[in-house]
């Protein structure tokens, strides 16, 4: 079937669909009569293709060829041959240096490789449709994701939405054409995250509820600490971390709230240990530019970077590891260290103690947005208690 819309200038377009695939071309005409009649000849020309009474090669401008009962008087255009396996390269091709995070390029390529596992290297883009999408969904939801559970469906989400970027920006670089078929695909249920817990309460529903290590970890994913487990975890780390800037971040961590990579980007001139407070430099808050934003450091924090600056090897970053210094050497780098050398050494202290829950550097960013809630609920309701607004 063949069908013709008017756009708003007035020019008519064909829309057909030929095997999979949805194709809408510009007649060049404002005229019913003669739009009709072009529709009426692809109509035509689609059920001579179905009795294979006429062919359509693989590389062939479809439009072009139905319109021109089988035989192309014009110059046909472009057939993107732009395979799945290409296009992140490409992606990072066109990319400015530093415009993307390097954590974000390295989970958008780890997103594009399952994409190329489950649907091929050779996959042409101009190609893909939903049915392979869906395809895509159901595979990634039948793998084993999280130790005991599959790969759940905000993962599988997330790495169409990864795909559906790369899409557009090969759109605008003229490396594809149509719109990502991306809708009426079918996502696998999920259960909504538990919500934020401290150790005992988390510790209190194990043993309750006999709860198995999947279900467990369920739970110590959405761990944050109170204020005396943060401190314990700070002296828990200062005797045993070979990385001396461990412990001044891991404090800074826990009173500021900051990202990782924030961290690792962080200099010595964005402290001002006189009005107490810190700079951040983040790359999430806006993606079209960079963004600082200015912290305040508690006086406990102040007295610790105090302590550190004394031991501080030289260098314009504030948390240096002179054991692993490859970043703060580079010139161009904006980075003291790798942020996933940040979380090894981190883990690599706690992974065996006591505090072997504490998943990575955004817990502490959890538990202070955790406590400061909390915190402002309880004082809401003692003012409430005696007769305050």
């Amino acid at each position: 079937m063949a069908s013709i819309q008017q756009d708003p200038s007035g020019t008519f377009h064909i829309c057909f669909r030929y095997g999979k695939q949805r194709f809408k071309r510009s007649l060049q005409t404002s005229d019913f009569k003669k739009a009709t009649a072009a529709t009426v000849r692809v109509a035509e020309n689609l059920r001579i293709v179905s009795l294979e009474r006429m062919e359509v090669p693989d590389d062939a401008d479809v439009p072009t060829l139905l319109l021109s009962d089988g035989v192309v008087t014009s110059k046909p255009e472009s057939v993107c041959t732009l395979t799945l396996s290409e296009l992140f390269p490409k992606y990072l091709d066109a990319v400015p240096e530093g415009a993307i995070e390097k954590t974000s390029v390295e989970t958008n390529q780890i997103h594009m490789k399952h994409f190329v596992r489950v649907l091929g290297k050779n996959k042409p883009l101009r190609s893909l449709t939903a049915s392979d999408l869906q395809k895509y969904v159901t595979t990634r939801s039948k793998e084993d994701g999280r130790p005991g559970s599959n790969v759940n469906a905000a993962t599988i989400r997330k790495e169409i939405a990864t795909l559906g970027s790369l899409w557009t920006r090969a759109v605008a670089q003229g490396l594809v054409t149509g719109n990502y078929p991306h809708r009426g695909i079918v996502f696998p249920k999920h259960s909504e995250k538990p919500p934020f817990q401290t150790v005992a309460q988390i510790r209190r529903q194990i043993e309750q509820g006999g709860l198995n290590e999947e279900q467990a970890g369920a739970l110590w994913a959405c761990l944050y600490l109170n204020v005396d487990e943060l401190n314990q975890v700070l002296d828990f780390i200062k005797p045993r971390s070979p990385h001396p800037y461990l412990y001044p971040r891991a404090f800074t961590a826990m009173h500021t709230g900051a990202r990782r990579s924030e961290f690792c980007r962080t200099l010595v001139n964005d402290l001002d240990l006189k009005d107490q407070t810190l700079l951040a430099r983040q790359r999430k808050r806006m993606k079209s530019r960079k963004t600082t934003c200015s912290v305040p450091v508690s006086g406990a924090l102040a007295t610790a970077l105090q302590d550190w600056l004394k031991v501080k090897p030289a260098s314009p970053f504030l948390f240096l590891d002179p054991t692993v210094n490859g970043f703060a050497n580079d010139p161009k780098s904006e980075f003291a260290l790798d942020p996933y050398d940040a979380v090894y050494h981190l883990t690599k202290v706690i992974d065996k103690g006591e505090w072997k829950h504490v998943g990575g550097w955004h817990v502490f960013r959890q538990s202070l947005i955790s406590n400061c809630t909390f915190g402002h609920l309880c004082n809401r309701m003692n003012r409430t208690a005696v007769g305050g607004n």
